[in-house]
């Protein structure tokens, strides 16, 4: 049976050994069982969300939708929610994901392979066009970024934009790599005061300076307990020093008009959605990182740091918290278009293929690559809970 899959990213399933203390510690760095039920609560909503997209235009195409499951399992394991348009709605136990089964979406060569190895092939199964398939696949992706500019649409015209008065930047963390700052004599914590003689409040004075100031030692005056500091540090060619940047910053929300919400949230949306596909690339090595984003910011987290984050978001208030749910639908969107099999965007490519080509990919390739990506998925997610543990446990 054909399946759109939810994978994303940040739900990796995890499991630990260890007493009473090594949970006391993960309840309390995760923010309280509370924080960890809404926390799931917000994820199954965008899983919903997801997959009600594929369903949703599978039905609308006439394509069968016999199963319609969030999380993964059994059906004897599941609670079966009940029966609508044709499709079991189920909750499942293993809450990393979700799927839709759609017969229709698999092809001719695939359906003889099922046969030939005495599987089961659906009843009523005919071929639909090469886009309509493609439309079904894209939905999911389509709904999380629909679902995204809603969410935003509702914080701003309820409760305004939120703008920033910045009251000064300062070191966050010194790179392993680029060392000219730590060779200066800079620490974390050290707020800027100048650059070249010009006064640094906001990040972008202080990137402008530096940038302007490639490969030539500059004059930079930091504030810390003891009084200021003044060293001199010479910018690499991009105007790098080695540091991530922190900003301590007042927010405020500015009132706008149900028009101006709706184009800002569209506009946001869009930003967001290119700072992910930036950071994803930024995870493979294919965009460079900026000088304001540290090592650190670009660990990849499974579900224990999405708790984390979330419960934080959740402690700051309402807006902060669905803010923080319209960043994980983004990232949602982005992983799952990724042209990786399993995922929606690998089911894209090979119906693009067969498009193009005239006739589907060998059933037996489209396996392989399954497989070969799924353990890679896996290895993913168990370094997501790697340094989810690794966080917990340095933190104690």
């Amino acid at each position: 049976m054909f399946r759109l899959l939810t994978f994303p990213l940040f739900l990796a399933a995890f499991a630990f050994s260890g007493g009473g203390s090594m949970m006391s510690d993960l309840m309390a760095g995760v923010g309280g069982l509370p924080s960890i039920i809404i926390m799931i609560l917000g994820l199954c909503l965008l899983i919903t969300i997801h997959e009600l997209g594929h369903w949703l235009v599978a039905r609308l195409c006439g394509m069968q939708t016999p199963v319609f499951s969030i999380g993964f399992g059994k059906r004897e394991w599941s609670w079966v929610i009940g029966r609508f348009w044709e499709t079991e709605f189920r909750i499942a136990p293993i809450l990393a994901g979700g799927y839709v089964s759609i017969p229709e979406l698999l092809d001719e060569s695939t359906l003889n392979e099922v046969a030939k190895q005495g599987g089961e092939v659906p009843k009523n199964f005919r071929v639909f066009p090469v886009w309509q398939r493609i439309a079904v696949a894209a939905a999911g992706v389509v709904f999380n970024l629909v679902s995204a500019v809603l969410m935003l649409f509702a914080l701003f015209a309820f409760q305004g934009q939120p703008d920033y008065k910045v009251h000064y930047t300062f070191v966050k963390d010194l790179s392993g790599q680029v060392t000219m700052a730590r060779d200066a004599g800079l620490q974390p914590q050290d707020q800027f005061v100048s650059v070249d003689g010009r006064k640094i409040v906001a990040p972008d004075d202080l990137s402008r300076a530096l940038k302007d100031n490639k490969g030539k030692p500059v004059t930079v005056v930091v504030k810390r307990p003891s009084g200021e500091f003044t060293t001199t540090v010479t910018p690499n060619n991009d105007g790098v020093i080695g540091i991530g940047i922190g900003v301590n910053a007042e927010r405020y929300y500015k009132e706008m008009s149900v028009g101006e919400a709706a184009a800002q949230s569209v506009t946001v949306t869009g930003r967001m959605l290119d700072m992910t596909v930036k950071g994803f690339g930024m995870m493979f090595g294919l965009v460079e990182k900026p000088a304001n984003i540290s090592d650190a910011d670009m660990e990849v987290r499974g579900i224990v740091g999405i708790v984390q984050m979330g419960a934080g978001a959740l402690g700051s208030g309402v807006f902060d918290f669905v803010w923080f749910l319209v960043v994980i639908s983004i990232n949602l969107a982005v992983m799952n278009i990724l042209p990786i099999p399993m995922l929606d965007g690998g089911h894209i490519v090979f119906f693009l293929i067969e498009g193009i080509t005239g006739k589907p990919v060998n059933a037996k390739t489209k396996a392989l690559l399954s497989n070969l990506f799924f353990v890679l998925l896996i290895g993913l997610f168990a370094l997501g809970l790697f340094n989810d543990m690794k966080h917990i446990v340095g933190g104690k």
